[in-house]
């Protein structure tokens, strides 16, 4: 075999290795991009991406089983290459070693991860659609293999060591009932379990800003309009916003201008970050939400805009049930121009005798009780139910139950005597 046959293959081998390098790196890639990637996808590229990534295991598989087989190949062949062509034309071997060695980290592993780091969605397609056919061949052998693993595990792991089972948050909340049944937790204890529990399920959903409570500017009124809509915005952060809100530009973060001296607010527009509305509560908070001036756009599964969650959102979340407010003073908040904030357990008589509202609904005591009612349905934050004399907005609710709710007044209330005086 000649030298430039040799090379060729050499190349062509290469080539295929770099390929498997690439689409290591886009699978795990497009997994940490979530749904910030997928937006910018149309739908049948997204449904692929999503069908690969949901279950990445047989992709890993078949890369890795090919790497090994390509990396021994290669091996082989360079060391043909460095002791038969080479050698006759008087090449140096360690020199001609070094330099396939280099090649071959440089073009099958390092410029492909880099790659398919800067565009992992066409990396991915493509890598995948090129290797289709060899499933035919892969698939057979990493049953085998995995065959042959469990042998050997099963074959070296001592029969008497048996693999501890996690117990699952069913499970526990199973065993804290009986518990409590029999008497070993008291009540207070068994529901502050239930609580942690409650935080491992905690999605960026459940405490979120809902997209109707959040301040939108559009990129077009930015100079007209910016300031003002800055200065009273309810929240701390605005989004910027193209032809819809669902195009988002980037976050202003309100204190920051406002502690700058009010430069100009293009200046201030960043990037937005993206997750999905499942994302876990606990997870936005380590990889997203590291500092106080953070915050992360929630989009659905098809991209649009459905909320904004910072760090103060989930820590408020966490603290409602172990600080709420205390008496009923703490109950209705007025907010100014006949609106209040309403604590889902604040009481219908409580509500009249502070607000002069008589809401009523037989069998119902309590705010929450009443809008969970008057819509049929368990409320999703900004969801809004019109009674007499007032309209009612969910804030927050907290898996089964309303934790806030907005009122504002919608019909002059009669004055009190001190009013009148």
């Amino acid at each position: 075999m000649t030298l430039l046959v040799s090379g060729l293959i050499y190349a062509g081998l290469l080539l295929l290795l770099a390929v498997i390098s690439a689409m290591e790196t886009a699978i795990l890639r497009a997994q940490d991009l979530g749904h910030g990637l997928l937006s910018t996808q149309s739908e049948r590229v997204r449904r692929q991406i999503q069908s690969i990534t949901s279950n990445p295991f047989p992709h890993f598989h078949r890369a890795l089983l090919l790497t090994a087989a390509l990396n021994l190949a290669l091996a082989a062949l360079g060391f043909f290459i460095v002791t038969g062509p080479a050698k006759e034309l008087g090449w140096h071997p360690w020199v001609c070693a070094g330099g396939l060695f280099a090649i071959s980290v440089f073009f099958g592993d390092i410029a492909p991860k880099f790659l398919a780091a800067r565009a992992p969605s066409e990396i991915l397609l493509h890598s995948t659609r090129l290797l289709k056919p060899a499933r035919i061949i892969l698939d057979p052998l990493i049953s085998g293999v995995e065959q042959v693993s469990e042998l050997i595990v099963r074959a070296v792991v001592p029969k008497t060591l048996k693999m501890r089972q996690r117990i699952t948050t069913e499970e526990l909340e199973t065993l804290v009932e009986m518990r409590e049944e029999q008497g070993t937790l008291t009540e207070p204890e068994a529901a502050m379990i239930r609580e942690i529990l409650g935080v491992s399920t905690l999605t960026v959903r459940d405490c979120m800003v809902p997209r109707v409570n959040l301040p939108l500017l559009a990129v077009s009124d930015v100079n007209e309009e910016g300031a003002a809509a800055l200065e009273k915005a309810d929240i701390r952060f605005v989004v910027v916003h193209g032809e819809t809100p669902d195009a988002v530009h980037g976050m202003i973060d309100t204190h920051t201008w406002k502690l700058a001296g009010r430069p100009p607010i293009m200046s201030q527009i960043r990037p937005p970050v993206f997750v999905p509305e499942t994302l876990s509560a606990m997870d936005a908070l380590e990889k997203h939400l590291g500092g106080s001036a953070r915050c992360v756009l929630i989009v659905d599964e098809y991209g649009g805009l459905e909320g904004l969650v910072s760090q103060d959102e989930i820590v408020d979340w966490l603290l409602y049930d172990a600080a709420p407010w205390q008496g009923e003073g703490g109950e209705i908040q007025d907010v100014g121009h006949g609106r209040y904030l309403l604590d889902g357990t604040t009481r219908l008589d409580h509500l009249s005798d502070e607000l002069n509202l008589t809401l009523t609904e037989t069998g119902i005591d309590t705010i929450g009780g009443l809008v969970f009612t008057q819509l049929g349905h368990m409320p999703k934050p900004g969801e809004r139910v019109s009674i007499e004399g007032a309209e009612l907005k969910v804030r927050r609710v907290s898996r089964s139950r309303v934790q806030q709710v907005e009122l504002r007044l919608t019909a002059p209330q009669p004055e009190t005597e001190e009013e009148e005086t």
